[in-house]
């Protein structure tokens, strides 16, 4: 069901990108279209799905749901988003995404293994995850009127994604438990990677708009592997000038995988859900 969801959004967004703006109405234009400077502050109220597998040496792949462990699938993250016209033709724009959620005095139902450590079934494991997202992007206005803009374009992304499970667990398959604050993987990427982006905004009038995007982050470099796709709707609201208020829906499709000594490790996320935020023009 989510799938079908989430093709009938993209659907959507890509129609409102392609067929572009009715007549425009007899304004000055609106805020976003006319200032420098348009920031989004606010969060992400989304339901999440975290698969992970890690293999090390010649055993075979250990694949884990973080369902399967009592995370919870419905969270709260903060989000930013800002552009910048530099000129009438080329803005930049920066994003900020944080997505973390945990869990301690989990009871497992199964034994799993996580880089490496063995945690059987019966005993108590605390969970810990995060990935954290920046995107920088040169976007460039294919058409403008006072109350359209599309634009498209690409730039450079970073990733950092960290899983913690801690509990007890049996070492190296012995047959004695010991204590331990369990295992931690961590997959970052602190170099210049390729993504493409399409936006498209439509002013009603000077109170009223919405905004599309379309974005497809590819990255294959070093041991690193993987992608990173997104699709969000916004619908805004001017209260004056310089301050707004948005809200929308974003889908979020993050597989990242990590060529490391002995192994790998993968981390395979979607996440969907509603996001508001505060505008700020200036």
């Amino acid at each position: 069901m989510s799938g079908l969801i989430n093709q009938k959004m993209v659907a959507a967004i890509a129609t409102m990108l392609c067929l572009g703006p009715p007549a425009a109405f007899a304004t000055e234009g609106h805020s976003y279209l006319q200032t420098k400077n348009f920031l989004y502050a606010g969060g992400f109220w989304q339901d999440g799905e975290l698969t992970v597998e890690s293999r090390r040496g010649d055993t075979g792949s250990a694949t884990i749901k973080l369902d399967d462990l009592g995370v919870n699938r419905e969270y709260t993250s903060w989000m930013f988003d800002y552009h910048r016209h530099v000129s009438n033709r080329w803005k930049i724009s920066a994003s900020i995404y944080r997505y973390s959620d945990g869990r301690s005095g989990q009871l497992l139902k199964e034994d799993i293994v996580w880089e490496g450590q063995n945690f059987s079934a019966g005993v108590d494991v605390g969970i810990d995850w995060k990935i954290d997202t920046l995107i920088i992007d040169a976007m460039y206005t294919v058409k403008r009127t006072n109350n359209f803009e599309l634009a498209v374009g690409g730039g450079l992304h970073a990733v950092d994604t960290e899983l913690v499970i801690r509990g007890q667990g049996v070492i190296n398959g012995g047959d004695n438990a010991a204590q331990g604050s369990g295992e931690t993987a961590k997959g970052s990427l602190v170099v210049p990677l390729p993504n493409l982006r399409v936006t498209g905004f439509y002013a009603f009038n000077e109170k009223w708009s919405t905004q599309a995007t379309l974005g497809w982050l590819s990255l294959s470099i070093d041991e690193f592997d993987g992608s990173f796709k997104y699709a969000h709707l916004r619908g805004q609201y001017q209260i004056s000038d310089t301050l707004g208020l948005s809200l929308g829906y974003q889908l979020v499709e993050i597989d990242v995988e990590e060529q490391i000594r002995l192994g790998s490790r993968r981390f395979d996320m979607s996440f969907q859900g509603v996001t508001a935020a505060l505008t700020f023009a200036f």
